[in-house]
């Protein structure tokens, strides 16, 4: 059983590696979706809490996602959506800074967003970026399922 081991390791290494990649290779599209004008309809402050990593503090303290929900108009029918559906919210360490970024999006603001053609409720609110440690990740994965496999093969 130990000398399979690190054949399991490359093989979960692996497909997590492929999984994180084709995440990345989608995300190149949403530059090519349509666009969409997108009115603010409700904005909220919510807390959100994360679990501790050290042993001494369990509880850690709670985080704020800015969660802005919008209407569009597309093809003829009105779809309502958010920005937790394609990305996550952003996240902040203080809730005053949270607000602060919600001042921006206050209700009844016309908004340019992108949207995917085949369900117009997955949108991309702000400018698509290229996900830098979502990319790291598969190369790392991808380097340690091969270094698995050179321990699997020695």
């Amino acid at each position: 059983m130990t000398a399979a081991l690190p054949l399991l390791v490359a093989l979960a290494a692996g497909l997590g590696a492929w999984l994180s990649a084709r995440a990345v290779w989608r995300r190149r599209d949403v530059k090519r979706w349509p666009v969409a004008e997108a009115r603010v309809t409700a904005s909220e402050v919510v807390a959100v809490r994360t679990q501790g990593a050290r042993r001494e503090h369990p509880e850690s303290p709670p985080r704020y996602q800015a969660r802005i929900a919008v209407a569009l108009r597309v093809g003829g029918r009105d779809y309502h959506t958010d920005n937790a559906r394609f990305d996550a919210p952003p996240l902040f360490a203080r809730r005053e800074r949270a607000e602060a970024y919600l001042a921006d999006y206050p209700q009844g603001r016309r908004l340019t967003l992108r949207y995917r053609p085949d369900d117009p409720r997955c949108a991309q609110f702000g400018e698509a970026a290229i996900p830098w440690q979502r990319l790291g990740l598969s190369g790392f994965l991808a380097l340690m399922a091969l270094l698995a496999l050179f321990v699997y093969f020695r």
